[in-house]
């Protein structure tokens, strides 16, 4: 099996925005603005995040952030997007460096978990130490990742989201190695 993260290029196409249209707008406090777009709209929406992941024509108060594609074997399964650097502003909303979201049609395949490990990945070349994520505490499968991939649990937000922070370090040891 294989599998990849690979950055959100003009290109992608079909299979991507099919995959999208498999996750909702907005689950468990992850964004998808592609569900229930036409396709058109989507190609549009590549070239802003595109654009986003650039720093160009970002909106007041927006940090740049690149998105992701996870694939298996070639086939699209999920979407990472990655905050560029932390924000104060940001955390005193329950917003972290980073979220996810894997097509209903993939879960309980243990993608979120390959998801995780290779957006630490991105983080570390971001220069990010440590992160911080802030988890829906009804959310089971993503509190699961982020506590089987080490992540530390630091206290609940608002009394609806686990705050964790994970050290990422030069080291593996510390993420689990299964993907």
């Amino acid at each position: 099996m294989e599998i990849e993260l690979r950055q959100l290029s003009l290109e992608n196409n079909d299979a991507e925005y099919n995959m999208l249209q498999d996750i909702g707008a907005n689950e468990n406090g992850f964004t998808n603005e592609v569900n229930g777009m036409s396709f058109e709209q989507y190609k549009e929406w590549l070239v802003q995040e595109n654009n986003y992941s650039n720093s160009q024509n970002l909106p007041d108060n927006y940090i740049p952030q690149t998105t992701y594609f996870l694939y298996v074997d070639n086939v699209p399964v999920g979407i990472a997007r990655i905050r560029h650097y932390s924000a104060e502003f940001l955390e005193k909303q329950g917003v972290g460096n980073f979220g996810y979201g894997i097509a209903k049609s993939q879960r309980g395949k243990g993608y979120g978990n390959a998801l995780f490990i290779r957006v630490l990945e991105k983080c570390k070349i971001l220069g990010y130490k440590k992160i911080k994520s802030f988890v829906h505490i009804d959310n089971v499968a993503s509190n699961k990742v982020f506590v089987n991939n080490g992540a530390i649990l630091l206290e609940v937000f608002g009394g609806t989201k686990n705050v964790y922070e994970t050290v990422i370090d030069n080291g593996e040891e510390s993420m689990n190695s299964n993907f």
